[in-house]
């Protein structure tokens, strides 16, 4: 029996998603998304979050809608939410969460 491949790249970050760590994070979102894949991201481990790994999330949303992709976010940990709901991102945020 085949299996088909799954149609969706589950991408899960874990640790820290500040200012320091978003230049290695965006390489991987950004090979994630060459795959040709729908993007899921788990964020149920990552954390402590700043505005720019925020940013990172609607770049990588973004990029992914341009080519005609779907990018999807989950298991968002509360201070994730915090910080969107403070930069005014949280109707953003809920229209890309599972």
């Amino acid at each position: 029996m085949a299996v088909e491949p799954t149609e969706f790249k589950t991408i899960v970050l874990t640790g820290p998603i500040t200012l320091y760590e978003v230049s290695a994070i965006r390489e991987t979102l950004r090979l994630a998304l060459a795959e040709g894949k729908q993007l899921r991201i788990d964020l149920a481990d990552s954390g402590p979050w700043d505005l720019a790994g925020l940013q990172l999330l609607v770049s990588c949303v973004k990029t992914a809608r341009d080519r005609d992709r779907a990018a999807r976010i989950f298991n968002v940990p509360r201070v994730c939410t915090e910080i969107a709901e403070r930069s005014g991102l949280s109707g953003w945020l809920r229209s890309v969460e599972e």
